[in-house]
């Protein structure tokens, strides 16, 4: 895994960049803090762009550092998400090979490297789409930051697979529920606004709380984690068996309050996908 070169910026610099930006930028500034610290900032030299008319997608041609030309795609509505594939071949065809992520929050913010399969097309006349799924596999990089904690190599990887398969265990469990937007699209604000009092009560203002949360809140079993007391009556009757210490333990919390992006993204990782099916122009 590349070295971080925390040395270069100091935490000063950082979590400037954290609280100047608005709620609505600050993944896209702790996006470039996060790349200039792992140095990939200056491992990319762009060659081309493309762009469609409203901005939203970005296809670029790149050359690392090693002399290697590769291409990456960006949807503006999703900026915390970077998809690496093949330059495109002779025919317009290229491989989705890499998706790179960075989730910011108040006190630092994640990256990481997952290993994806997808096949994409840049046709001669400028049409972009993505053909069919990608699939994600397995986290194989990153770094986390917590304050003035830096976590990185294997620790973060194992850590980043853990949070991972987390969330993508209570996201099985959210999609078996009715969808509150019947199939519309929905903000990543929206997708918090609606789940956090569900899932974490505890925290949510209380005219937000859920009328069972409060009726069984007389019940008086509670648990311990994260400096908050969990209604384990409520837990019971929210979650199956398997995911109930999740909320309990308070580690739910921790991947919320650090990674709400994250559960959005593979909530909504359908529409994001058939997004990309759908036939685009690029200018270059």
């Amino acid at each position: 895994m590349r070295t971080l070169f925390f040395a270069l910026l100091s935490p000063i610099f950082v979590f400037s960049i954290f609280f100047a930006a608005s709620c609505k930028t600050v993944a896209l500034g702790v996006e470039t803090a996060g790349h200039i610290l792992e140095g990939t900032a200056f491992n990319e030299k762009t060659v081309k762009v493309y762009k469609t008319a409203d901005k939203n997608l970005d296809f670029r041609v790149i050359s690392m550092k090693d002399g290697e030309r590769r291409a990456v795609f960006t949807l503006n509505s999703i900026p915390y998400l970077r998809f690496y594939c093949s330059e495109p071949d002779a025919t317009g065809h290229f491989s989705v090979t890499r998706l790179n992520f960075l989730f910011s929050n108040p006190d630092g913010w994640m990256e990481g490297a997952m290993a994806v399969s997808g096949m994409g097309v840049l046709s001669s006349d400028g049409n972009f789409s993505i053909d069919g799924d990608i699939n994600l596999e397995e986290i194989t990089g990153g770094a986390i930051r917590r304050r003035d904690r830096h976590i990185s190599g294997e620790r973060a990887v194992t850590e980043l697979r853990n949070r991972s398969e987390r969330i993508a265990s209570v996201i099985t469990w959210m999609k078996e529920r009715p969808s509150p937007w019947g199939g519309a699209e929905v903000s990543l604000a929206g997708f918090e606004s609606y789940w956090r009092p569900i899932l974490l009560p505890e925290i949510a203002p209380t005219k937000q709380r859920p009328i069972r949360f409060n009726e069984l809140k007389k019940d008086g079993e509670y648990s311990y984690g994260e400096n908050v007391r969990w209604n384990t009556a409520y837990t019971r009757e929210l979650f199956p068996e398997h995911l109930r210490r999740l909320r309990d333990s308070g580690s739910l919390l921790r991947d919320w309050e650090e990674a709400a992006a994250w559960f959005y993204i593979y909530y909504n990782w359908y529409t994001i996908v058939k997004t990309l099916n759908e036939l685009v122009r690029v200018t270059a």
